[in-house]
């Protein structure tokens, strides 16, 4: 029964769709890296700040010309996986500087850096070097379903997310975002309306959810594309959110015929190698692999709780564009060896953009409580620090965040149970 599947998982693919998916992947890669050069984020997200948060323990930020290299490294990587001469090779070298710079401060997380990631690891386990638009090998049909999986994932779950009563009901977060617009000419009043909030809210989740099933039919990839271009199209235009739009663009060319660039160009025979079934290990391990890229995001669920408010499962979920969150934190140091308190401001000791992130999201304020211990450790003081902390969710009126009398330099187990998140109070 299953000998069928394994047969059809090694079926020869035309590999045209992914080669100009590589093609593009690579450009993109170099343009994105580029970009950060030329508009000073180096060293406005890396250099400038005098504290960062790793994701690992013990990473730090390298000097000025290392990190410049790095970003120099992937825009050479991104050509080379463009140009297609030893195209995996230039992939781990994109794909080694491009991961270490992200796990360099979690601040800085978007999801579209993940799924980035993602699909260059994916692109690592096919054949890319022997796939050309012109004889080479076919693809095999295993490494187009994985790819189209990961795309699929990201739909699914930025549209399961936008299920909830502030998307359907309030138009939230978009109301405050349009609203912010409404000074633009002719379309500025539009925005601004109460049922233009709520119209694209439930169009987005709308799209989310039929976007991959739209693109995969034959029938329906004519709208798919569509909307895709435009959906996409205008989230750029009216939203900061950086190579997202172009990446889904891209993305979404997985989802339609292997064989699209044929059937515009015409100009290429497309390869008749075929493969043998996939063994068995490799079966296991690719169902392995794409159960758990499907069902990882939804880790959030399994906690029962609102997690726009607590942002436990909120990364690497593909909950895209679903919050609005203002915050106030202030920090009380205390030495109980002497008594002395200390306030601290987090604002005084980070850029602005690390701490608009860090006052609404509980780990951050944590991270930084636990520097704010070693800091003083270093000046041979044991210190205990607690956090007076307010968040507003979605326009809604402020409420505390977190246990004001916790130690938040205590184990992470510790604080869980001792409820340190407080949920987030009705309506």
């Amino acid at each position: 029964m299953l000998a069928p599947l394994r047969a059809a998982l090694s079926a020869p693919v035309d590999p045209a769709g992914l080669v100009v998916f590589r093609v593009g992947f690579g450009l993109l890669a170099a343009f994105s890296a580029l970009r950060f050069l030329a508009l000073g984020w180096v060293e406005a997200l890396y250099i400038t700040p005098t504290t960062h948060f790793p994701w690992l323990p013990g990473l730090s930020v390298p000097s000025p010309t290392a990190l410049y290299g790095l970003f120099v490294a992937q825009i050479v990587a991104g050509l080379g996986v463009a140009w297609g001469r030893a195209p995996k090779l230039w992939l781990v070298v994109w794909l080694l500087c491009f991961g270490f710079v992200e796990l360099l401060d979690k601040s800085l997380y978007l999801n579209h850096y993940v799924l980035f990631t993602l699909m260059g690891l994916w692109m690592l386990l096919l054949p890319l070097g022997r796939l050309r638009l012109h004889g080479g090998v076919a693809l095999p049909a295993w490494g187009l379903w994985l790819m189209r999986a990961q795309v699929a994932t990201v739909y699914l779950w930025a549209g399961v997310a936008k299920l909830n009563a502030d998307w359907f009901l309030r138009g939230e977060p978009l109301k405050t975002w349009l609203e912010a617009r409404a000074g633009l000419p002719l379309v500025g009043p539009l925005l601004a309306a109460d049922a233009t909030a709520l119209a694209m809210s439930w169009a987005g989740a709308a799209y989310d959810l039929s976007a991959p099933w739209l693109l995969l039919h034959p029938r329906t990839r004519p709208l798919g594309v569509v909307l895709v271009l435009g959906f996409h199209s205008a989230v750029g235009l009216l939203f900061p959110i950086g190579v997202f739009p172009a990446l889904m663009i891209l993305c979404s060319t997985l989802l339609w015929s292997p064989s699209w660039p044929r059937r515009w160009w015409g100009v290429w025979t497309p390869p008749s190698l075929t493969a043998p079934p996939l063994p068995w290990p490799q079966t296991a391990a690719l169902f392995v692999m794409i159960t758990l890229l499907t069902l990882f995001p939804g880790r959030g669920l399994l906690r029962g709780e609102d997690v726009a408010w607590t942002e436990r499962g909120h990364r690497l979920a593909w909950r895209v564009m679903l919050i609005e969150k203002t915050g106030l934190v202030v920090y009380r140091v205390v030495e109980p060896k002497t008594g002395r308190v200390w306030r601290v401001s987090p604002a005084e000791g980070l850029t602005a953009l690390q701490h608009k992130q860090l006052r609404t999201q509980p780990d951050l304020i944590r991270d930084y409580a636990i520097q704010l211990k070693a800091q003083h450790a270093a000046e041979g003081r044991d210190v205990v620090v607690t956090a007076d902390a307010w968040a507003s969710l979605n326009g809604r009126p402020a409420q505390r965040l977190l246990r004001a009398d916790l130690n938040l330099t205590q184990p992470l187990r510790a604080l869980d149970e001792a409820g340190w998140i407080l949920p987030r109070q009705t309506p």
